[in-house]
């Protein structure tokens, strides 16, 4: 662990030598640029979602719903906390129980996002294949819901219970992202071993071979599906998924990859550069995940111009009736005289 000092007029800067080679003030501004885009991007989407009845009944478009909910948890709370520690070099509240905090929603949203994304991909078939099984209120209750609750319930419940726990009396190191704080509960083998299991191997698994099969399924049933089902309206499921799934297979199977081979015998040694930038980057998964949805968007132009029509008329009836009001005098004084 090297840590580096950049004095500035009468303050003291401490950095953190994480063996990434990208200055902190470059992640600093690329950080803040993506996190407003994205931030952004996602007030839209879930606009679009929520308020256009058609898109908001579809089922499919629930998981990602909440995904975005999570993007944008973790917009207001991680996110900005790691710019301001890139600018400053230091926890923005500098006390364990900010840190505590400050991991549990950062592993919450991440590990909740996964698990989500990793049904959606399971959730796909059944809506394609067996849209039978969701006929009635209470089917639709038990098979779509109520695994959208469990997950989101788990991760809250499970990270609100262990990330307090620090009875081993873990240190804390203020200028390392989320103060270097893990939770004890993470020095036993078997709760490291359930945790790559259920929030890194299965997501995965479901991820990779649930998209890919739904793929592969489609195209080997593509015939009796254009008799029997509307096959543009499943096209669009489909290109959803595999929108935002493709973003995983970027920045979230590689390292789950790596982990496993670990695992299996691979020296630590192996792609450990490549690791230490995936966390970095890993982020991105919901810097970019509003984007994905965007583009599935039906109609986009023409709501994206709407809504800039609408904004445009405000301001315009806003304006209107102040030089309204400012001509009022002048033509009083001309009356007068």
């Amino acid at each position: 662990m090297t840590i580096s000092n950049i004095s500035s007029s009468n303050t003291i800067k401490f950095f953190f030598d994480d063996g990434i080679a990208i200055p902190y003030i470059v992640r600093f501004w690329v950080f803040l640029v993506s996190n407003i885009l994205s931030f952004i991007c996602c007030l839209f989407v879930l606009y679009q979602f929520l308020f256009d009845s058609n898109l908001r009944r579809g089922l499919h478009n629930h998981v990602m719903i909440i995904v975005l909910i999570m993007c944008l948890i973790a917009e207001l709370t991680t996110v900005p906390c790691l710019i301001y520690l890139a600018l400053y070099g230091v926890a923005w509240i500098q006390t364990p129980t900010f840190c505590m905090i400050w991991k549990f929603f950062d592993t919450t949203t991440y590990t909740t996002t996964a698990k989500l994304v990793g049904w959606a991909s399971v959730e796909r078939h059944i809506l394609i294949f067996h849209d039978q099984w969701l006929s009635t209120k209470k089917k639709r209750f038990f098979i779509h819901y109520l695994p959208l609750i469990c997950i989101v319930l788990y991760g809250v419940v499970v990270y609100g219970i262990t990330t307090p726990m620090n009875d081993c009396n873990r240190p804390f190191y203020y200028f390392i992202p989320f103060c270097d704080y893990s939770s004890c509960v993470y020095n036993s083998l078997t709760f490291t071993l359930y945790e790559y299991l259920t929030g890194g191997l299965l997501c995965s698994v479901l991820i990779g071979f649930g998209s890919t099969f739904l793929v592969l399924r489609v195209i080997l049933q593509k015939r009796r599906l254009q008799q029997h089902i509307q096959w543009r309206k499943y096209r669009k499921m489909i290109l959803q998924l595999l929108s935002v799934t493709s973003l995983f297979f970027v920045l979230y199977l590689p390292p789950v990859i790596l982990a496993t081979a670990y695992r299996l015998g691979v020296p630590t040694s192996v792609g450990a550069q490549f690791i230490t930038y995936g966390r970095l980057f890993s982020y991105y998964i919901q810097f970019l995940f509003p984007f994905t949805c965007l583009s599935t968007i039906p109609q986009l132009g023409t709501r994206i111009k709407n809504i800039l029509q609408c904004g445009w008329r405000q301001q315009t009836n806003a304006v209107l009736p102040q030089q309204r009001a400012a001509r009022v005098p002048v033509v009083n004084r001309i009356n007068k005289q």
